[in-house]
């Protein structure tokens, strides 16, 4: 998944769902990486659903409506079952693309996010994985898989 360098007219935001230029699926590293890297289009998109969507809900004091139950509740060990973490995830799908689009009202058909839909989920040891597949108004997608330490 190479992230386009082609930043004209388009919102950047920092890189910190990092990938590399390799074809197919690979582990997503998650912090603030290559120092002053930014990203933009459909990868800051994608970048931004996942940051609100592992977000604890009330955790960002500025805007105390930022963020979901999702984290917490897979943490807390409420989600435990395949069909419980889709029931959870989908839930909050809706609410994230309108905050998405409200926040960036201009937005061309690469920022645009119509869905996100959760393709697989599993635990392998400490780790809850999942694999989400973004889609967008110019129908690019996006195939994010997400491992999160549940310890």
């Amino acid at each position: 998944m190479a992230i386009s360098k082609d930043y004209t007219n388009k919102n950047i935001d920092l890189c910190i769902i990092d990938t590399s230029d390799n074809t197919g699926l690979e582990t997503v590293d998650v912090g603030i990486l290559n120092s002053g890297s930014v990203i933009a289009g459909p990868y800051k998109i994608a970048q931004k659903f996942l940051k609100y969507l592992l977000t604890e809900l009330g955790s960002v004091l500025a805007e105390p409506q930022y963020g979901t139950e999702f984290i917490t509740q897979l943490m807390s060990g409420q989600i435990q079952t395949e069909a419980e973490l889709k029931l959870r995830f989908y839930k909050e799908v809706d609410f994230i693309i309108t905050y998405i689009s409200k926040s960036n009202p201009n937005a061309t058909a690469d920022d645009t996010l119509l869905n996100a839909n959760l393709e697989n989920f599993s635990i392998v040891g400490d780790s809850a994985i999942m694999r989400i597949q973004f889609t967008f108004e110019d129908q690019s997608t996006i195939l994010a898989p997400v491992r999160i330490s549940t310890i």
